[in-house]
Formats: structure tokens, C-alpha cells, sequence
């Protein structure tokens, strides 16, 4: 709910359990009055009879004040949410002022302010998909403007109440005759207490992604970023913050923000001498520069963000809700055409899912919107068996092995193209390669839909070979500056996708395939930082690009309403909100060591729901580490997220493949959990060396437990770690992946004292249990 005072000009945005406040001053000012926790008890008490604290601590700070937006000019000593130049002087030029140009002082005013329902950010998707809530959310519009220079800014304010979730975003508009220069962006500036100044965040490498990392904030700047044309492995766009020592997984205040954004960002953490505490997000300010023409318009990505009193687990099970509910799109699931020559077990499947009034016939092929209930489906990828080694039939094998253990999606990954028979060539030349494939794709994919799967492809669509067809014919397509070098990576260089020639290209490219082949599902690579960042687009190639691959993914989902992508950037290098808008799971790492992965895991966790988190089984002797790892171990972390398996099934034997169909099926039956219940982190590898997680579904029925040991010392034994999200009253059953009952318990034992048998895991451990709450007898 928003709320206005018009006497006490204050605006109070109400959401479930927290509550922010905002007022206009006398002089016009926008200025940021609380932001927190709201008491059950707290209905109806709402902010604006206490005015801001003074914001002058001493002679030399005279520029804290608590602006909602703050502008350079009147701020220099601190940050700034914008800055921007004017080229035109004051008509008429006040008496004693210099006619000295550009003028870079904005002072914004309000003006008015609307509730609206449609309100619709920056890069916001246009594929037209639903997500799994649509409904309508209010948007608080706050118009200012400068009283000289013809600059307004709307702030934009939308509120996700059940998860207590606020999108802030920025809109400016040149309401002049001649352009303005923007010099500086981020989305929004968030005011959290004095002293909330303890942050985690995540920090990494490729192969070593979602290190979790936690600091106090020190007086001055802490900055997080990555200036990429991606999200980047460095760093991830998103924050928890609260005051040291004052929070853990399940209880405390936390600030948590999260940017929907895959380009070149910035996230920085200013605390004042006086202990005030803001965060700055949005576009990377080096080398940034936006040019707002007479009368345009410019709309930034959105800055996600909320409070809860529930720590760190309360608000990534937010962050978790809101990704599933509001950001992933919902697909069509095209299952007639999977299945079209299925078994008969198969067909009856696509014909009864093709009932109801929500089906749609196209073609003659059934299809339906996905709903809730619809996970992910479990992959196989043939990279890690065949590498660039591919052929027909080798994959047409691995396919029949695959849907013989309870694979549901095969993907072909790299070499399947042009001459890309190594990775030094053939990147931009998307056609299937005659060497590889004489009769094209159709007969593998023939295959894989008979078997009941469905068929998916890897493809790098930004980037280029030098040794290609693409860049023999236009080398100018590629970033670069004139005159100088261009530093190759991988052997590839970066598309200009500053030029629209080249975004249509890899459109079109990309369209002929899903127009003449039955693919179900995209993984979309990126593989590279950039380097010679020169571009017809300028300075604005930094968005150029964002705005270039959102476009193209865009159209082919608005199209191809069955499609389903997973975004991959060497790894986890494009992994936020704003690429899960548009996608339907991430890559977190290519490195699949399991233990490894735990970690990894743990950081994609805080801000990221397992929905979207590919993991696979690869093979007991690690591609990436080289380390050895049991099936059960290698199996037990990957079904924590979306399960894949990537080992080449080709060097299993019959007894192996059995007990890979055995987890399989396990994972079947606790998908649903897995993939849609709440998260919460009983241990975490900083406190106990071990991981032990929950998915609890909301109604607390079903329980996965699973635990992993990373390191353990020998002569200790390890606690039970108590349950959390159960019913106290309610009977549960503990089941195994054979489906047998090894323990019966009331949920408040389990809560209190936790699942015995893990206490003397060594290194390695590993176990996942599937918990039911047990169905009463009928009374005879």
C-alpha cells in the first residue's frame, strides 16, 4: 500500500513486515525519512510527525543530507546517484555569474507525484511471457525537476508487498531544445541506519564463482563491480547488509538489494563519518557517458531491494520467492512435438496434458503454458564425453543411454558448426557443418524427441572468429578502435552489437535454426571480458550491448513460445535478475568438482533460488580439479539444484548406469521441493566445514534434508543440526532414495533435535533424505 500525507507531504510505502518513508521538505526536496522492520503491532503508525535529523554534523559536512536522489553540485565530498552537463546558459544570466560552460549542477524540485499499476522499468523484457504472478503491483512516480535547466527525473517505486521487495528505478527527460550530457547513472541511492555496515557479498574467478565473503564497511568507500559487457566472475550485483554481530542465517535485520542488470555495473557502500550508510547501484561510471537528446528519454534497469528481520536466510528466501514469482518467464511447453514419435506411455502423456481450457492447438502440435508445478527438466550434455569430437552417431549413442537412465533433455554443446571442428575457428558462422553432420540435425534430433527427450544446442552468438566466414567478410563488425591492435581471447573477438546490421544478423542467424529444427532449449555462451571497447555506438556501447542481447533473446521467446535458454558466460559471468527475465537457468560455474561446487552453491544461494541453478554429475575423476569423488557425493550436490548430468556415459558400466537411473528417479520425486520450496541453511561451510541445507514446500508437507562435509577432523564428531520450516505438531516420515523409512518423528523433535547419523561424517559425506509428513490412517 502506498500512502500519501498531503499536510505532512510524507509518502509511506507499506509492504508485509517492513515499511519505507520519504518527504518532501520545505524547499522542495525529496529526502529519505526510515526504512525498515514493521511490528505486527505497527498497523496504522505511519512516519512523517518527526522531521529528518540534521544532517550538518561539523563545519567541514555540510552535504549529508539524506537526498532520496543526490545530485552533483550542491554534493561533491560524497557520491552521487547523477551528474550531468548543461550547454546552455540561464536566460537571463543572473548579475555576478560567469558565462563559463558546462554548467554541471542539478538541483531537482518536486513537482507531483502518481500511482500508477503499468509502470514498466529500463531493458524491462519485452518477450511477452507471463510470469508465475502477474498481477498488477502498485508504482509510487515521483516527479522533480531542476527549476532552470530543462532536466526532470522521475523516481519510480514498486512495490512486491508479500516478499517485501521495493524496485527502485530512475527516469530523466529532456524537456529542452538541446541535448544534455550525462555523465554519471546509478538506478537508485538506498539509506539504511547509521552503523548497518557489516557486508556480504560474493567475490570469484572463473571456475571459483559465489566465494561468500564477509566484511565491516569502513569509513569512506567499498566498491563491488564489473566492467564487462556482462555480469562478470568477479563479482556478482548483489548485497546483504547489517549491523556487525547483529545478524546470522535466521535472525537479525538484513538489507538486501540485488540490481536486474547484465552489462557494466557498480555497487558502492559509502559510510559517512557520521556513520550513515548508502548504497549506490547501477551503470559502472568509468567510461560511461549518455547523451539525452532534446526531448528523449532514458529509463534505467531496476535495483531490487528490501529488508526483513528474519537474517540472512529470511532474505534470500525473499530474493528466492520474488525470482520465481515475478522474474522467471513460463514458458509453452511444445509437447507434441517432443513426443511425436514417443512410445505410447508418452503420447498419452502430450494428450492428456493437452486438455483443459488453457490448451492451444498450432499446427497440430499440442501446446499449453507451463505452470508452477513444471521444473526443470533434467539435462544431459555431451560436452565433457566428446569435447570437439562429435559425430552422429556418438551423440545419437549418448542420447539412447541418456533416456534409458531418466534424461528428459539432451543438449549438443560446441563443435556442431561451421568450421569450428577446434575452438580457434568458426565462431559467427551459424549453420550446421556438413563434416560433422552430412544430413543435418535431423536425424539426431529425430532421435532424441523418439526417445522422449527434448533437443537443445549451445551457441556463442557475441562473439566471432578471426578464422571465420562472418569475419572474413566484415572484420569491422568486431569492437575495436581504428588504427589500433585487436587483443584476441580465446582466439575471438567481441560483435559490435552498437550496430543494428549485426544484431539482425545473429537474429536471423539464430531463427533459421529453431525454424527448421525442433530445438527445445538454447545454451546461450559468452566467453570473454572485453578489450578495445570501440563501437559506432560510442560511449553508449556499454548499454548498446545489454540492450543488443535482451533484444534478440526477446524476439526468439516471443516467437518460439516453447523455447526454453540457459545463460552461460565461461561459467557464472551472467548471472542477475535482469538476464533471468529473460531465461530460465544459469550456469554458476564450469567447474563441476563437487566439493568445489558446495561453495559455490552457497554463494549463488544467497541471492539465487535452486530453481535456476544448473549442476551436474560429472565424471568420479574431475575434468576441471582432477580430483576423485563418489557418485553418491557428485550426486547429492548437484540435486540441489536443477539436476544435470555431464559425464560421458559411453566409459559407465551397466551396474553404474543403473545406479545413475536409481538418483535420477530419486530426483523426480523430490524435484518439486528442490526446485520450489524455501531455502533455509542449517550449516554453512564458514561455521561448521559442512553445508546442511532444507528445501521446506510452503506448507511444510514435504522436506528435502541435505548435507555435505567438506572438511572434517578426525576425533570430532559432528552435531545434529536442528530443522526448521516444519509443522511442530505434524508427523513426518524420513525416506531414503531407496524409499525407505529410516526414521518417524514428530516435526518439533526434528526441530529441536535433528536427523541422527550424520555426526561422524568424514570429508566427502554426503546424504540426501526425502521428508514426508506422514497421512493419517483411515479410521476402519
Amino acid at each position: 500500500m502506498i500512502h500519501f500525507n498531503a499536510d505532512t507531504q510524507t509518502f509511506n510505502l507499506i509492504l508485509h513486515s517492513s515499511i519505507y518513508a520519504i518527504q518532501v521538505d520545505a524547499k522542495g526536496r525529496l529526502l529519505h525519512l526510515a526504512w525498515g522492520p514493521r511490528p505486527v503491532d505497527a498497523d496504522g503508525v505511519l512516519f512523517g510527525k518527526l522531521r529528518p535529523a540534521p544532517s550538518n554534523h561539523a563545519s567541514f559536512e555540510f552535504q549529508a543530507r539524506r537526498d532520496e536522489i543526490i545530485t552533483f553540485g550542491d554534493t561533491t565530498n560524497h557520491e552521487v546517484t547523477l551528474k550531468a552537463s548543461f550547454a546552455t546558459l540561464p536566460d537571463p544570466l543572473p548579475t555576478g555569474d560567469a558565462p563559463h560552460l558546462p554548467i554541471r549542477d542539478v538541483r531537482l524540485r518536486y513537482v507531483s507525484y502518481e500511482i500508477v499499476t503499468d509502470a514498466q522499468p529500463g531493458f524491462a523484457q519485452t518477450h511477452g511471457l507471463p510470469t508465475v504472478n502477474s498481477q498488477p503491483r502498485e508504482t509510487l512516480r515521483i516527479k522533480l525537476a531542476d527549476p532552470v535547466q530543462p532536466l526532470t527525473a522521475t523516481l519510480c517505486y514498486r512495490l512486491t508487498p508479500a516478499q517485501d521487495i521495493i524496485e527502485r528505478w530512475l527516469e530523466l527527460e529532456n524537456t529542452g531544445d538541446e541535448p544534455i550530457e550525462i555523465e554519471q547513472l546509478f538506478f537508485a541511492t538506498l539509506h539504511l541506519p547509521n552503523g548497518t555496515a557489516e557486508l556480504t557479498s560474493v567475490s570469484g574467478a572463473w571456475a571459483q564463482e559465489f566465494q561468500t565473503q564477509r566484511e565491516q564497511l569502513p569509513i569512506g568507500r567499498r566498491v563491488i563491480e564489473h566492467r564487462s559487457v556482462q555480469t562478470g566472475h568477479a563479482a556478482n550485483p548483489f548485497f546483504l547488509l547489517n549491523r556487525p554481530g547483529q545478524a546470522w542465517e535466521e535472525h537479525g535485520t538484513v538489507y538486501f538489494g540485488a540490481l536486474a542488470y547484465s552489462g557494466r555495473w557498480q555497487l558502492g557502500f559509502e559510510q559517512l563519518p557520521s556513520t550513515d550508510v548508502r548504497v549506490h547501484g547501477g551503470y559502472h561510471p568509468a567510461d560511461f557517458g549518455l547523451t539525452l537528446a532534446a526531448g528523449a528519454q532514458h529509463k534505467t534497469p531496476t535495483f531490487v531491494c528490501g529488508v526483513c528481520a528474519e537474517g540472512w536466510g529470511g532474505a534470500s528466501r525473499r530474493l528466492h520467492a520474488f525470482t520465481r514469482e515475478r522474474i522467471l518467464p513460463v514458458a509453452v511447453a511444445d509437447i507434441g512435438a517432443s513426443c511425436a514419435a514417443a512410445p505410447t506411455e508418452l503420447q498419452e502423456k502430450a494428450t492428456s496434458l493437452s486438455e483443459g481450457a488453457d490448451s492451444m492447438q498450432e499446427g497440430g502440435t499440442v501446446r499449453r503454458p507451463a505452470t508452477a508445478s513444471e521444473f526443470r527438466p533434467i539435462l544431459y550434455n555431451s560436452w565433457e564425453a566428446t569435447y570437439f569430437g562429435i559425430t552422429e552417431q556418438n551423440q545419437i549413442e549418448l542420447a539412447q543411454k541418456a533416456a534409458a537412465i531418466g534424461v528428459e533433455l539432451f543438449c549438443l554443446d560446441d563443435g556442431w558448426f561451421g568450421g569450428r571442428r577446434f575452438d580457434v575457428a568458426g565462431l559467427g558462422d551459424w549453420t550446421v557443418s556438413p563434416d560433422v553432420f552430412p544430413n543435418g540435425l535431423e536425424p539426431l534430433i529425430a532421435e532424441v524427441n523418439r526417445l522422449g527427450m527434448d533437443f537443445g544446442l549451445w551457441v556463442e552468438p557475441e562473439m566471432v572468429n578471426p578464422d571465420s566466414d562472418l569475419y572474413r567478410a566484415h572484420p569491422e563488425w568486431v569492437l575495436h578502435f581504428p588504427g589500433r591492435p585487436r587483443t584476441e581471447a580465446r582466439c575471438q573477438l567481441i560483435l559490435d552489437f552498437g550496430r543494428e546490421e549485426v544484431v539482425a544478423y545473429i537474429f536471423n542467424a539464430l531463427d533459421s535454426l529453431l525454424a527448421q529444427y525442433n530445438i527445445a532449449f538454447i545454451k546461450w555462451d559468452m566467453n570473454r571480458n572485453v578489450s578495445e571497447p570501440g563501437s559506432v555506438a560510442g560511449k553508449a556501447i556499454w548499454q548498446a550491448h545489454v540492450a543488443g542481447v535482451y533484444g534478440i533473446i526477446d524476439r526468439l521467446r516471443a516467437k518460439y513460445l516453447h523455447l526454453t535458454i540457459e545463460s552461460c558466460a565461461g561459467g557464472g559471468g551472467r548471472v542477475d535478475l535482469g538476464i533471468l527475465g529473460r531465461t530460465d537457468q544459469v550456469w554458476p560455474s564450469d567447474n563441476t568438482d563437487a566439493l568445489d561446487r558446495v561453495r559455490i552453491q552457497e554463494g549463488f544461494s544467497l541471492a539465487y533460488p535452486a530453481r535456476v541453478m544448473t549442476a551436474w554429475v560429472t565424471h568420479e575423476k574431475n575434468h576441471q580439479t582432477g580430483r576423485f569423488h563418489e557418485l553418491s557425493t557428485r550426486f547429492d550436490v548437484a540435486m540441489r539444484g536443477a539436476l544435470g548430468i555431464g559425464a560421458s556415459l559411453n566409459g559407465l558400466g551397466e551396474a553404474e548406469l543403473k545406479t545413475y537411473a536409481s538418483y535420477i528417479a530419486f530426483y523426480k520425486r523430490i524435484r518439486h521441493i528442490v526446485q520450489g520450496g524455501d531455502l533455509y541453511r542449517l550449516e554453512r561451510l564458514e561455521e561448521a566445514g559442512a553445508s546442511t541445507i532444507l528445501y521446506v514446500l510452503p506448507d511444510g508437507s514435504e522436506v528435502v534434508y541435505s548435507v555435505v562435509v567438506h572438511s572434517h577432523k578426525l576425533g570430532q564428531f559432528r552435531r545434529m543440526v536442528p530443522l526448521r520450516g516444519l509443522i511442530p505438531s505434524a508427523t513426518y516420515e524420513v525416506l531414503d532414495r531407496f524409499e525407505k523409512v529410516r526414521l518417524t518423528a514428530v516435526g518439533y523433535e526434528l526441530m529441536v533435535q535433528g536427523i541422527p547419523g550424520d555426526e561422524d561424517g568424514r570429508s566427502g559425506h554426503s546424504r540426501t533424505l526425502h521428508i514426508k509428513q506422514k497421512k493419517l490412517e483411515k479410521s476402519r
